[in-house]
C-alpha cells in the first residue's frame, strides 16, 4: 500500500473515532519530531528539551529526527507524506514558509498539507562581527565599507531565510552593496565568522551568546521590537534607522493535514504547560527564546502571513533558489 493511500486510509479510520477516545487513546507509539535543521541549532536544542518532557508526560518515547538540507524541503516532505495519526510531526522555523516560493518544484505547499499546532518560541538574532573587528557599530561598518568601495560579505542560514533576507534590508537601507555567503546551520556560520573567513553573519542569540559572553564576537544589532533582556546594551534595527527588521522569527510544531483536531489540540495544551514551566522558561529566555506556546488557529494565521510577506520581500529583492 501506497503511502498516499496509508494516509487516506488513516485519515478515514480516525476521522471515524469518537474525539474523546481519540485523544484518550493517543499516542499509541513512539512519536517522531522530524526537524529540517541540524543538531546544536536553536530549534533542536528547544525540541529535544520539549521531547524528553513530553515523553514522560505521554508515557511513550518520543525522538527528535535530525534531516537537514534543501531549505527545511527533506523534512518538510517527510512529514508531509506521513500517516495523519499525531505520530509524526514537523518541529520547524520561518523558512518554511518560504520554501515553496523559492522552490515550486516542492511536492507540499507548506499551508494545506499540514495543520498548526503551535509557535513554541519567538528566537531574538543579532548581526555580528567577531572581537577584533575595527567596526564598534553598525554606523562605522556602513561608513567603512562604503569608505573602500566593496561589498559586504555576510554569512546567512540558507538562499532565502530570514537571516538571508535580513541582510538584504540592511543593504538597501543603509545603501551599501552586499554579499550574501549561505551556510547549511548556524555552527558553520559562526565558525566561519571566528575564523575571519565572512566578516559579520546573522545568528541566533542562542547560538551566539556564548560567543558574545567569551568576548570572541560582538553584536551591532538585534531583530526585536524592542531591546532584549538578554542583551540589554544591543541596539534594536529600529534604533539604528533600519525599516523592516522589527519582525523576529518563529519555532512551531506542525502535523500532516487530516490529522485530528482532538490530538493537535492536547499536543497544544501539553506544549504549553511545558512551557510555562518556570525552569525551561528561564532556560528559554536565557538564550534570548521567549516561549510562546500559541494556539493552532493563531500559529496557522501567522504561517499564511509570513507567506505573503516573504514572498513580497523575495520578489523585491529577486531572490532566486540555488
Amino acid at each position: 500500500m501506497s503511502k498516499t493511500i496509508c494516509g487516506l486510509v488513516c485519515a478515514a479510520v480516525l476521522a471515524c473515532t469518537p474525539l474523546s477516545s481519540l485523544a484518550q487513546a493517543w499516542p499509541t507509539k513512539t512519536v517522531r519530531i522530524v526537524l529540517p535543521g541540524p543538531p546544536a541549532s536553536s530549534p533542536d536544542r528547544i525540541t529535544r528539551v520539549l521531547a524528553e518532557r513530553l515523553s514522560k508526560k505521554w508515557g511513550q518515547s518520543v525522538v527528535v529526527d535530525n534531516k537537514p538540507g534543501a531549505s527545511t524541503r527533506i523534512g518538510g516532505e517527510i512529514v508531509a507524506r506521513a500517516a495523519p495519526d499525531g505520530h509524526t510531526l514537523l518541529s520547524t522555523f520561518v523558512t518554511h514558509s518560504t520554501v515553496k516560493l523559492l522552490y515550486p518544484e516542492t511536492p507540499y505547499d507548506p499551508v494545506k498539507d499540514f495543520v498548526a499546532i503551535t509557535q513554541y518560541a519567538t528566537p531574538e538574532s543579532i548581526l555580528a562581527v567577531r572581537s577584533d573587528s575595527p567596526y564598534k557599530t553598525l554606523q562605522e561598518l556602513v561608513a567603512g565599507i562604503k569608505a573602500e568601495k566593496r561589498p559586504l560579505r555576510y554569512a546567512h542560514f540558507g538562499n532565502g531565510s530570514s537571516f538571508h533576507v535580513y541582510g538584504l534590508i540592511v543593504g538597501r537601507e543603509t545603501g551599501i552593496e552586499v554579499l550574501p555567503v549561505p551556510y547549511k546551520g548556524e555552527a558553520l556560520q559562526m565558525n566561519d565568522l571566528l575564523g575571519g573567513h565572512v566578516e559579520l553573519s546573522f545568528n541566533s542569540v542562542g547560538t551566539a551568546l556564548p560567543h558574545i559572553r567569551s568576548g570572541k564576537v560582538r553584536p551591532l544589532g538585534i531583530i526585536t521590537s524592542e531591546r532584549s533582556k538578554v542583551l540589554p546594551d544591543v541596539p534594536t534595527f529600529k534604533e539604528l534607522g533600519i525599516k523592516g527588521m522589527e519582525r523576529g522569527g518563529w519555532f512551531g510544531w506542525l502535523a500532516p493535514a487530516g490529522t485530528p483536531k482532538a490530538v493537535v489540540d492536547q499536543i497544544q495544551r501539553d506544549v504549553k504547560e511545558i512551557l510555562a514551566d518556570p525552569e525551561v522558561a528561564k532556560s528559554m529566555r536565557d538564550q534570548g527564546i521567549e516561549p510562546v506556546g500559541s494556539t493552532p488557529e493563531a500559529f496557522g494565521q501567522t504561517i499564511r502571513a509570513e507567506v505573503e510577506q516573504w514572498g513580497q520581500l523575495l520578489k523585491e529583492f529577486n531572490v532566486q533558489a540555488n
